[in-house]
């Protein structure tokens, strides 16, 4: 190890050899030693043997910069083919969208590719050719994909709602791209329609009069409360009956129907109209003591003793019957034609 000053003075011959080579051996060393050099100048190299590192003056004569290891292959510098290299070798970070040969750092992947496991992804991703996104199911067999149509006319964003939507919503859009949970217009609790089964369908209930729970059917509930009965009073409530029935509009004040409440049940009914029949008869005719209800005798006729006989000029003339009560003939009860379905209530 030696360091110099590299200045000879003017001195006798054997101190000006000494000086000398001692400048020499400075040279050949590295100015290498446990310290830094006492004189030092811009450039100069120094083989520090305390941190074993070989080490140079920078231009400002200010301070060291460190090359290398002393006594490792290339001072322990990658070489510049084929290096490889050991611990945690950094790089400048190329920008984004940068396409080269220029040495990719861990901060630009992340940044322009989406992690393998995890992770936060920053940007759009754009899936070309109609290609999907895959979620696959717990132990991968299978999965769910979303996929583009086949072709687009124009560029579409469908955003997402800020929250999640209530049971039995769907998302709907505004037009315009942003999506919201809304419950479709579709059939409302307490609707009643006919079913071609004899069972009802998921949602709904038969409107057979069956006493169920408050709870269960709370919505049903809701709209209907005990108008069809109360139940136990506490805990259920009854469904309305409508095996057998026809329905009739409410009158709701019309008039037509006057003074019935809501949901309210009517027994059959017939209404009798007062009417006449007119026949022609030809000849002689004679009412007979049997005959039922009573005879006006129109122009040309005549009564004849109290049996009834009828004698006629001109011999033809019309007789007019009053009807009297309906006869009890015919089935037990008066309807139009029908077809038998299910009524069913939504719930």
């Amino acid at each position: 190890m030696a360091q110099h000053d590299y200045d000879i003075g003017n001195q006798s011959g054997s101190a000006f050899r000494s000086d000398l080579n001692n400048a020499l051996a400075a040279i050949v060393s590295v100015n290498s030693g446990s310290s830094d050099p006492a004189v030092m100048y811009a450039y100069q190299l120094y083989a520090d043997t305390t941190n074993n590192l070989l080490k140079q003056r920078n231009a400002g004569n200010s301070a060291w910069i460190t090359i290398g290891t002393l006594g490792a292959t290339n001072w322990g510098l990658a070489a510049l083919a084929s290096p490889t290299f050991t611990g945690t070798p950094s790089a400048p970070t190329a920008a984004a969208g940068t396409n080269t040969t220029q040495i990719a750092t861990t901060a630009f992947v992340v940044s322009s590719f989406l992690p393998l496991a995890g992770g936060t992804v920053t940007g759009n991703i754009k899936l070309n050719a109609q290609s999907d996104i895959r979620f696959a199911d717990a132990d991968s067999s299978n999965y769910v994909a979303l996929q583009a149509p086949t072709t687009v006319a124009t560029d579409l964003t469908l955003t997402l709602p800020a929250a999640d939507g209530s049971s039995g919503q769907a998302l709907t859009t505004n037009g315009s791209g942003a999506l919201a949970f809304a419950t479709i217009g579709g059939v409302p609790t307490g609707a009643v329609f006919y079913f071609a089964a004899n069972t009802a369908p998921t949602g709904f209930l038969k409107c057979n009069g069956a006493e169920v729970s408050r709870t269960t059917y709370a919505a049903l509930f809701a709209v209907t409360s005990i108008t069809y009965g109360a139940g136990n009073g506490t805990s259920t409530f009854n469904l309305p009956d409508l095996r057998g029935e026809f329905i009739r509009g409410w009158d709701d004040g019309r008039g037509v129907d006057a003074s019935r409440a809501f949901g309210s049940a009517q027994a059959e009914g017939t209404q009798l109209l007062s009417h006449t029949h007119s026949t022609t008869v030809t000849g002689y005719a004679k009412a007979q003591a049997s005959d039922t209800g009573s005879i006006t005798y129109g122009a040309g006729f005549t009564q004849q003793n109290n049996d009834g006989n009828i004698t006629s000029n001109p011999n033809t003339a019309s007789l007019t019957y009053t009807t009297g009560g309906p006869s009890p003939a015919g089935g037990a009860e008066t309807r139009p034609r029908n077809v038998a379905l299910l009524a069913c209530i939504k719930f």
